[in-house]
């Protein structure tokens, strides 16, 4: 599975960093920074939640 940000979508509430920090952290600019495109397995339910919490829906997964 693979996960990207829509920096044009994005509200930059920080839901995304604060509930799932193995998977996104803060960029220097405040928007989300995906810390690895290819999400393990293992993460793949939290992945999926944080593109259910995003507010603006600009959490992008793809699965392969």
């Amino acid at each position: 599975m693979r996960v990207a940000v829509n920096k044009e979508k994005c509200l930059r509430s920080g839901q995304c960093m604060y509930m799932h920090p193995k998977i996104f952290d803060e960029g220097p600019d405040g928007f989300p920074v995906v810390l690895a495109e290819d999400v393990p397995v293992e993460l793949k339910a939290e992945a999926e939640d944080a593109a259910d919490i995003c507010p603006s829906s600009a959490i992008t997964l793809v699965e392969e």
